[in-house]
């Protein structure tokens, strides 16, 4: 056991979404972004002219949102934007998360260079030395970098989503893929690097004989918790974050399909410091309430919320438990593979101020409407597929009742299928039956086979030291077509090696008139000492491909990050305006 320090009084406005955590958990329904973009260029533009806009999650990205409350992209979120550019709305199964991108069948081309080894903190630093560049973009993104959970960044760009099939497989593997994940990862690894788990799962997967699929199937991967705003020891911005928090275990197990459930809810009250616990309660398997506490705040309480909470003041009048004692007694109660289940989960894990890894969220998994973004109640649910009235007394919700019905909706889906009270997913399988009927045949393994399904022609260029790492998809990507069509020549996929970064840039910038979709990548060794002219060097760059690009071409420019340090993405569709 770790010791976990009393909690000095937080200043005012110390606390994350204070009041609106409360109620953001009871209402949460929301419709995503506006429908004005108070950005826009207001400037006269060709109905026919592609554009590109970030959405809430793009903006929650963006450097212009302060870096203690930014969440990063992945470069999944980038390789996305690449495909959707290439194949028009083909590949979508559906909306992207964190962008727009209107009339995309009219982008006549997509350029994407790739600067491995320099990072957001060269951009901090040296802004001034980016003249060029920010001249051309106007949108930049934080993106996560792959060294943080020993990713590899050529992969994370070169995957794309795989068939049904293939995700099973993964996921009977890994046992850690949500379904709503478009993209193929080995989430595995990502949990790994990010939460201190040991050991090795070395007996079969079995499904429990009352399962019809493997629980595992609705655990958040790693990627969504970030995505959903759980707390997750990352390192970089949101490491000073959460430095507060506690991990529910000094030491993780590999999640299994045999791993235990358990139902957590939390109540919360309004202090002058925000959002604090009051109570907290977990239910096992068996329904049994196996933990019940009120949690009496350290700050002064300025709004019991008893219409949600059921919390008074009378309750926790003689209540001497601390936040503390609290996540304690949880560190010691769940074993070192259980999966937490509730609704929007992250503003409990938020209120204990503790993180975990294994996580299955009532609020993502069903879904009435059929898009991410509008999340049921769980009253809703408890109604629609329990039969059950909760949350209907006068005098709040009942922890217990509520992380009991969380449980039990957990529990009602892996009875049934994958699919049950998921519009989403069945949406997806909707797409699913309509690609196959379009063009006869399941997701491919990289970009490169979507590109030569779809007739794309593209260009890969970099030195020795980086090309051989794509040349393993590129050869995938034709020997699949091949085995596909036997009659048929794919169209051309090339990669290119040349001698030095310069020769990387102009041949780049000569390809765009003959390739869909052209890409260089450069590893980059940033010398302290020369940092300002090597900058200025990578600026020139990237005002050289710029001016090389056709109108209505999307330029996408990604520093890759460092060992230390995110990266982060520009990306433009070049106007003539």
């Amino acid at each position: 056991m770790v010791d976990c320090p009393t909690p000095k009084k937080r200043r005012k406005g110390n606390v994350n979404n204070q009041q609106q955590d409360v109620s953001r958990k009871e209402t949460q329904n929301g419709t995503g972004d506006s429908a004005v973009d108070v950005n826009e260029n207001k400037r006269a533009r060709p109905k026919h002219m592609p554009k590109f806009r970030l959405k809430t999650a793009g903006e929650t990205s963006s450097l212009s949102t302060p870096s203690s409350e930014r969440i990063p992209l992945t470069l999944t979120d980038i390789q996305y934007v690449l495909l959707h550019s290439l194949l028009g709305n083909l590949n979508l199964a559906q909306p992207p998360r964190w962008y727009v991108l209107d009339k995309c069948n009219n982008i006549k081309q997509t350029t994407c260079l790739v600067l491995e080894g320099i990072s957001i903190q060269h951009w901090d630093k040296l802004q001034d030395k980016f003249s060029k560049t920010k001249k051309i973009f106007e949108d930049y993104v934080e993106v996560l970098t792959p060294s943080v959970y020993e990713g590899s960044l050529v992969q994370e760009l070169a995957l794309v989503p795989l068939s049904e099939n293939e995700k099973e497989i993964l996921i009977q593997k890994y046992g850690s893929m949500n379904l709503a994940l478009e993209a193929r990862k080995d989430l595995m690894i990502m949990m790994r690097a990010v939460f201190p788990i040991t050991g090795e799962v070395n007996e079969p997967l079995e499904i429990s004989s009352e399962d019809k699929f493997p629980r595992t199937q609705l655990m958040l991967s790693a990627w969504q918790l970030i995505e959903e705003s759980y707390p997750v020891p990352l390192k970089g911005k949101l490491e000073s974050a959460y430095s507060d928090y506690v991990m529910t275990k000094d030491q993780y197990m590999p999640v299994t399909d045999k791993s235990p459930m358990f139902g957590l809810d939390c109540e919360m009250c309004i202090t002058d410091a925000g959002s604090e616990l009051t109570r907290v309660s977990l239910v096992d398997e068996k329904h049994n309430m196996i933990y019940d506490s009120l949690v009496k705040p350290y700050n002064d309480i300025t709004d019991y919320l008893t219409r949600y909470s059921g919390i008074t003041k009378s309750l926790l009048s003689e209540v001497t438990k601390r936040l503390e004692d609290v996540q304690k007694d949880i560190r010691e109660l769940l074993p070192a593979d259980a999966i937490l289940v509730g609704q929007s989960l992250n503003l409990d894990l938020h209120a204990l101020r503790m993180m975990h890894p294994y996580v299955i969220d009532t609020s993502v998994i069903f879904n009435f409407t059929g898009e991410r973004t509008r999340k049921p109640k769980l009253k809703a649910l408890a109604r629609e597929l329990l039969k059950l009235d909760i949350q209907s007394g006068k005098n709040g919700h009942c922890s217990v009742e509520d992380s009991l019905a969380s449980l039990k909706l957990v529990q009602l889906k892996l009875s049934k299928s994958i699919e049950f009270g998921d519009a989403v997913h069945t949406n997806r399988e909707k797409y699913k039956e309509n690609f196959k009927l379009a063009i006869a045949k399941e997701y491919a393994l990289s970009i490169f086979n979507h590109m030569i399904e779809q007739k794309k022609t593209s260009l890969v260029v970099g030195c020795d030291n980086i090309t051989g790492d794509y040349y393993t998809y590129l050869t995938q990507a034709k020997e699949s077509l091949s085995s596909q069509f036997k009659k048929v020549k794919p169209k051309r996929v090339k990669l290119k090696t040349v001698d030095g970064v310069d020769e990387v840039i102009s041949s780049l910038a000569e390809s765009v008139k003959e390739y869909n979709f052209s890409m260089a990548h450069l590893k980059l060794d940033i010398d302290s000492e020369n940092e300002s002219k090597q900058i200025e060097q990578i600026d020139n760059w990237i005002q050289t491909v710029w001016s090389s690009l056709p109108h209505a071409a999307l330029c996408a420019v990604v520093f890759g990050g460092t060992s230390d340090d995110n990266g982060l993405a520009m990306i433009k569709i070049k106007s003539s305006l």
